[in-house]
């Protein structure tokens, strides 16, 4: 009788402990078994889940590999992501060329936040040739689908005239534009204009 309320009393410590403690390392097997064969969305809103440690500890090495297999399936999204571990050295060494490599592709399919990652890679020369003239062009792009950042990107290239003579009416219509969807920078550029 006592080796039985032992074994309870043990094995009864041992599910608390591992609940209270261990709770989302079982998650983590039970999410990434629910991934397998999981569609393009899936596996980067894992990816991303891994590479920002929501809902389950940060790893690198499986945000990565999700990506890469959701990017693999034609998801610019995941390819978007790829370029900012690369650009910022997120799990892999830093690497300006596989950002933009990244970046491209996934504004190749039209995602304005890769577009908007090309324009201040041409605008800044990194990975690639500075080119104020092509960054406006996907600035442009990017404010076009209505992303806040490439509009207020935009109306600073306007308003100090990179890669274009200075449009201080076009840059205020950007910054306004980029106001309404509560962008700070440019709410503060139309109070100093």
């Amino acid at each position: 009788m006592q080796a039985r309320k032992l074994f309870i009393l043990v094995v009864s410590c041992f599910l608390i402990t591992s609940c209270a403690t261990g709770l989302q390392y079982g998650t983590i097997s039970r999410t990434d078994e629910a991934y397998q064969g999981s569609s393009a969305e899936d596996l980067y809103i894992a990816g991303n889940r891994y590479a920002k440690g929501i809902g389950v500890p940060r790893n690198y090495n499986k945000a990565l590999a999700y990506l890469m297999r959701s990017a693999s399936m034609g998801n610019s999204d995941a390819m978007h992501s790829l370029g900012l571990r690369f650009l910022l050295g997120q799990g892999v060494p830093e690497d300006t060329s596989q950002a933009f490599y990244w970046f491209k592709k996934a504004a190749e399919k039209g995602n304005p936040a890769a577009e908007s990652e090309l324009g201040f890679m041409y605008a800044s020369g990194k990975g690639v040739a500075k080119n104020d003239i092509t960054a406006l062009e996907w600035y442009q792009r990017a404010a076009n689908q209505g992303l806040a950042s490439a509009q207020y990107n935009l109306g600073v290239m306007y308003a100090n005239g990179i890669g274009t003579d200075v449009n201080k009416t076009r840059a205020k219509a950007l910054f306004e534009e980029a106001a309404k969807h509560n962008f700070g920078p440019a709410k503060k550029a139309l109070q100093s204009m």
